[in-house]
């Protein structure tokens, strides 16, 4: 493998910001009122539409306040949609790091509040990455098509990346895509991998 690469390529979701759904779905049920929201929430909330851009998150709120009795506002939900997302401070640094020698893209399922509370967790510095985001390039991992876009938009040639995600899926379809890819574990891991390419 050369040493020179195109880029190094990271989800953003349990790589830089962890999250935990379940969360996510206690919070916004706690909120409804329709006797099956529990079952029908993960259903809803995880369709492709909001995460390609197709629909907003303002639809998605309407949406559970009409189907699901969902009682809070706007910036209730705004508040609520984000309550499980949290900063790997030091991950971030790691990263920041590697930016100095590398060229380092975010490739993240997300939509507008989930980047907007990211980047306010990390007061600004996810900035400094050039981020390909699912809601803005339309496509969502593990479509192999979302990656073709990514390497396209971002004039890299993808035998020369290399990605990471903590998704086996992801990281899989990304490989199908022609990448070099890896699983997400750890810092740790992720450093003696990097050491045992002479990329740090």
């Amino acid at each position: 493998m050369p040493k020179s690469l195109d880029a190094l390529i990271f989800d953003l979701g349990n790589v830089i910001i962890p999250h935990d759904n379940e969360v996510l779905r206690q919070r916004l049920v706690s909120r409804c009122t329709a006797p099956d929201a529990c079952e029908r929430m993960n259903r809803i909330a995880h369709e492709r539409r909001y995460g390609t851009g197709e629909a907003t998150t303002a639809d998605l709120h309407q949406r559970l306040t009409e189907e699901l009795g969902y009682t809070g506002d706007w910036p209730t939900f705004v508040g609520d949609w984000s309550c499980h997302l949290t900063l790997d401070a030091d991950m971030l640094t790691f990263v920041e790091q590697l930016a100095k020698q590398h060229r380092v893209l975010i490739f993240s399922n997300t939509n507008a509040e989930h980047w907007a509370h990211a980047m306010a967790l990390s007061e600004g510095r996810l900035g400094a990455f050039e981020p390909y985001l699912s809601h803005e390039i339309g496509d969502l991992k593990p479509s192999i098509s979302a990656f073709d876009i990514v390497a396209e938009k971002a004039g890299l040639d993808p035998a020369r990346s290399i990605f990471f995600d903590d998704l086996p899926d992801n990281v899989a379809a990304a490989r199908k895509a022609g990448f070099q890819a890896e699983v997400f574990t750890t810092q740790a891991a992720l450093t003696d991998y990097l050491e045992a390419l002479e990329l740090l």
